[in-house]
């Protein structure tokens, strides 16, 4: 039988869990949208991600009172401390998420700029999203974490490329029609949210790695 601190635990990293999923289904979602051209996707993906950050402060809320209430030993301390972070990563993830498919609104519907950069917001997005499935995998799971947490540096390297690669073709295009250089400079803007959604994973990993095995706290 567990005690009411392990409970507690438990509920908590069941509750980050839950809201993690709803984030991984909205971003598939938002996959689907960019494949299809389909910006009512984006408004469904958006409607799903609106209550992340009030979950994510009820499961703050829970951690305090545990923090508070429950004489919890170092490994469950290193959890309640991990998961506080993990909340507020989900929450700016979930932000970058829905800040994506804002704009991507704009630009499916003006394929004129989309046709440019089709090809790598697609493989962005889809290596962040795989990022972010990872890292939340992990948070339940058994095993010591190290093989997820490389895998979603993978996914993060690969980011990184990419938007590197995104960035010098539209910096080529800007070179030749001055006349779209503010649409441009947003479109590069909208792919750094995917960026920064990969590196929130490496920090999710990282804090469960943290959570996990001890050691030294230290996401960036």
């Amino acid at each position: 039988m567990l005690s009411r601190n392990e409970e507690k635990l438990d509920k908590i990293r069941k509750d980050i869990e839950k809201s993690g999923l709803i984030i991984i289904k909205a971003g598939e979602i938002i996959f689907e949208g960019l494949k299809k051209f389909d910006a009512k996707e984006f408004e469904n993906a958006k409607n799903m991600l609106k209550n992340i950050e009030i979950n994510a402060n009820a499961i703050d809320n829970d951690i305090i009172t545990s923090l508070a209430l429950f004489g919890a030993e170092a490994k469950d301390l290193r959890s309640l401390v991990s998961y506080l972070k993990i909340t507020n990563e989900m929450v700016r993830i979930a932000d970058n998420m829905r800040g994506f498919a804002k704009n991507m609104t704009i630009y499916i519907t003006d394929a004129s700029y989309f046709h440019i950069f089709k090809e790598y917001a697609l493989q962005l997005y889809k290596s962040s999203i795989s990022a972010v499935a990872i890292a939340i995998d992990m948070i339940n799971s058994q095993d010591d974490g190290e093989n997820a947490y490389m895998k979603v540096k993978v996914e993060e390297s690969k980011s990184d490329d990419l938007y590197s690669i995104l960035e010098k073709n539209i910096l080529s295009v800007l070179g030749k029609e001055l006349d779209f250089g503010a649409s441009h400079i947003q479109i590069l803007s909208t792919m750094r949210k995917l960026e920064k959604m990969a590196d929130r994973c490496v920090a999710i990993a990282k804090l469960v790695l943290y959570a996990k095995s001890g050691g030294e706290l230290r996401l960036y």
